[in-house]
Order: structure tokens, then sequence, then C-alpha cells
């Protein structure tokens, strides 16, 4: 249990940082035999892994501090590039999920049994078994989680604090950078002395995300903003507000509780091919393609890596189709209830 929640952990913290410095900085350890990847994931110390994820890094870091010069533009295309590296998510924290069990296991010998034991990697220790996929999705999700915790809290502290402008893209990206470093470098250091002390940082980071974000949509709500506005709504109208909330989990059923049944219908279906995608189209596709090229395994943990990646893109995809309908109908609702056929939920 050490063993998988460190690692867990380690991957992760990726959430709360930038995950392609994240990436770095462990590759170059690494590759300076600071610490020992495990060999299904040892290509990250090879310099065409490390040089690619430098491109992104730069290609992602560049467009915050370019929107001093041209804010219009470039705050947008600082956007664009935030949604699109939010897919790659799963996959950073997979691979430092995955790499940390052997650097845990060197730095602590009593748990390098548990690691055979668990046989998070196979017999010959070229390909990861299915223990090991577990971990590296728990160190995708938790990863992810924070991710989006990030996204939502971003532009509601810009809100509350007044820095929407200019200023809000440097200093995130800033923050994440210098994020990546301490993390990095605190995990490295608690890891020598416990690796249950890499579980305590996870959770302070999880409560310092989760309070910045308490915190930015009690300002939305006092300002009657975003959030803070879907709130005050289910406050004073439980049943419209409600309704709302049902929109963005199942979309169309929104509407459909106002009676509105062309768009709740249509809706409805597209949501329900969204979820026959998440949980049978995507995986289908992601067993086939590592079977195809298990004859190279590399290959084949690629593909893997790939999947996970297309299924956040779908999932993320899917909230923000979720969020935007809920918001129309937000915007909708008091025509809705005007109507003398509609009905009101209660």
């Amino acid at each position: 249990m050490e063993l998988l929640l460190s690692a867990i952990s380690a991957g992760g913290l990726s959430g709360a940082a930038d995950q392609y410095l994240c990436l770095i900085i462990l590759s170059v350890a690494a590759r300076l035999d600071l610490v020992r990847l495990s060999q299904p994931v040892a290509f990250m110390e090879s310099w065409w892994f490390i040089g690619i994820v430098a491109l992104f890094w730069v290609l992602t870091t560049l467009p915050a501090y370019s929107s001093l010069l041209s804010p219009g533009v470039m705050n947008t295309v600082n956007t664009v590039v935030n949604l699109l590296s939010g897919f790659v998510v799963p996959a950073s924290a997979a691979l430092l999920t995955l790499a940390s069990v052997g650097i845990i296991a060197e730095m602590n010998p009593e748990l390098y049994d548990v690691l055979q034991t668990l046989q998070i990697f196979d017999s010959s220790g070229q390909s990861v078994g299915a223990v090991g996929w577990l971990m590296a999705g728990g160190g995708a999700l938790t990863a992810s989680a924070l991710t989006g915790a990030k996204f939502l809290a971003k532009p509601a502290i810009s809100t509350a604090t007044g820095t929407a402008g200019t200023a809000s893209a440097p200093m995130y990206a800033t923050l994440e950078n210098a994020a990546a470093i301490l993390l990095m470098a605190l995990a490295y250091l608690l890891l020598r002395v416990n690796p249950w002390l890499l579980v305590g940082l996870l959770a302070a980071v999880v409560l310092v995300i989760l309070g910045a974000l308490a915190w930015a949509v009690y300002q939305l709500r006092r300002l009657g903003k975003g959030i803070g506005r879907l709130l005050r709504l289910i406050e004073e109208r439980p049943g419209a507000g409600l309704s709302v909330v049902a929109e963005f989990l199942v979309w169309g059923s929104g509407w459909l509780i106002w009676k509105h049944w062309n768009r709740g219908l249509v809706r409805l279906v597209l949501w329900v091919l969204w979820v026959a995608v998440v949980f049978i189209g995507i995986p289908a596709v992601g067993t086939g393609l590592g079977a195809a090229l298990a004859v190279v395994p590399p290959l084949a943990f690629l593909a893997t890596l790939f999947a996970l990646s297309a299924e956040a893109a779908v999932v993320m995809v899917g909230l923000y189709a979720g969020a935007r309908s809920a918001r129309s109908l937000m915007e909708t609702w008091p025509a809705l209830e005007a109507r003398p056929q509609a009905t009101a939920p209660a």
C-alpha cells in the first residue's frame, strides 16, 4: 500500500504544477544518474524524449509571457494551448507514476520485495502489468482532478482579484513552473526519508488548491458571477438551479424538466453517444491498438498512453459541452418559466 500510494502521489503532483517541466526535471535527473527509472519507462532519460518534452514546454509557456506584448491575440492562444495541454495531463501523470515506482524501490530497499510481489511490471521487467496500469490510472485521475480544479480556480481568482488582464497568464505560468521545481525537489527529499511523506505532500497540495477554489467560488458568489451565480440561483430558486446542475451532468435533462422537448431529446441522444465513446469506444480502440503494437513493447506502451490522453480529451470536451448547455439553460430559464404552458420545477 505504501508503494502504491506514494507512486500515485508522485504522478498526481504534476496536476498542481507545469506537467512538462516536471517530466523534464525527472528525465534530466535520471540522465545524470541521480535517480534510476524502471525499465519500461527508461526511454524517459533519452535525449529525444527530453527534447520533445522541452519543445512542448516552450510552446505552452511562451504564449503566457507573450501576452504582455500582445494581450488580445496571445491571451486567446494561451487559453487554447492550456486547454489542449490538459488532454496530455493523464499521460504525463501516468509516466511520472510508473517512473517513480523504481525510484521509490531504489531509495527504500525494504519496498523492493513489495515491488516484485505486486507484479507491477512483468517478470522480465520490460512491460507494465495490470497493477502497474492501475497505479498509472490512479496518478492520471489525481492529476486530472487537480488540473480541473486549477482550470476552474484561475478565472475565478483573476476576476475576484482584478488580474484578469495581461497579468494573469504570466503570473499563473510562473507559479506553475516554480511549483514544478519545488514539488519535484520536495518529492525527492521526502522519498529519501519516508515514502509516506509524499502522500502527505499530495494531501497538502490538494487542500491548498481546493482552498483557493473555494475562496474563488465564494468571491464569485458575492459578485454574482459564474459558479457563484448558479449557487445563488440554487438558493433562491432550487428547482431552476437543480435543473441547471442536471443539465451539466446529463445533457438535455434540464431542458426536458422545463418541457423543452426538441432541444432536450437531441442533447440527451448526444450525451448517450458521448458516454458510449468514453466507456466503450476508446477503451476498445486502445486495447486493439496496444495488441497490434505488442510486438514492439515501447510502441504498445505509448499506444496506451495515447488512449489515456484521448480518453481525457473526450471527457473534457463532454464536460465543456455540458457546461455550455447548462449555461444556456441558466440564461433561458426565466423565459421558459414565463411561458403559460410551462410548469416550473418544484
